[in-house]
């Protein structure tokens, strides 16, 4: 798996999830160095409230605001 690093400020005051488009997992970190990968593998999630890293392929998710 191609490991990219891709932050994803969150500047709203909704909670932002990361959707895997391969497993159609939802995933939400709120710990800092917290690594939450999908159902798949496909992708992982580490951050908070303000600052979200994923890892995995950007074709592979996309950002969800609730």
């Amino acid at each position: 798996m191609l490991c990219n690093m891709n932050p994803v400020a969150n500047t709203a005051q909704k909670e932002t999830y990361i959707k895997c488009k391969k497993c159609d997992t939802e995933v939400f970190c709120l710990t800092k160095g917290d690594l939450t990968p999908c159902k798949c593998g496909a992708i992982s999630v580490d951050g908070s409230k303000d600052l979200v890293r994923v890892l995995g392929n950007p074709e592979d998710y996309e950002e969800i605001q609730k």
